[in-house]
């Protein structure tokens, strides 16, 4: 099924995909930090089972057990190619961060990640809370 790609229809929750749960839950209490819904998931096979429409944009690792970051990235950008899809990682490597810019990542973090840069990266695509 393909989902409209219109960023009018983008939701304004933060998707954050990682399978180490502390990361998840401190990308999580972050978010709420500055008034920004986010869901958790602790795998891509996880979040590809959402609607991508509830999202503002993706906050994924890219070393994670089963489909890996990049692997999400493909099937997002496959379904709905202007959600913006944020890819970390602590194992930084010349041809991921080449393969994931090739893909259409929107931008590529090295963890740990600077908290107001994730800030200023999520600001852009949410909406303010009224």
């Amino acid at each position: 099924m393909t989902l409209g790609s219109s960023a009018a229809l983008r939701g304004s929750t933060v998707a954050i995909v990682d399978d180490d749960e502390f990361v998840r839950a401190g990308l999580g209490n972050l978010m709420r930090s500055i008034d920004v819904d986010a869901c958790l998931f602790a795998s891509a096979e996880e979040f590809l089972d959402e609607d991508f429409r509830l999202y503002a944009c993706v906050l994924s690792d890219i070393q994670m057990p089963g489909l890996s970051g990049l692997d999400l990235l493909v099937a997002v950008k496959a379904r709905q190619p202007d959600l913006p899809v944020v890819l970390m990682t602590a194992y930084p490597d010349a041809r991921v961060v080449e393969r994931a810019n090739r893909e259409g990542a929107y931008r590529f973090l090295e963890k740990p990640c600077d908290p107001d840069e994730l800030v200023a990266l999520v600001e852009r695509f949410v909406a303010p809370a009224d």
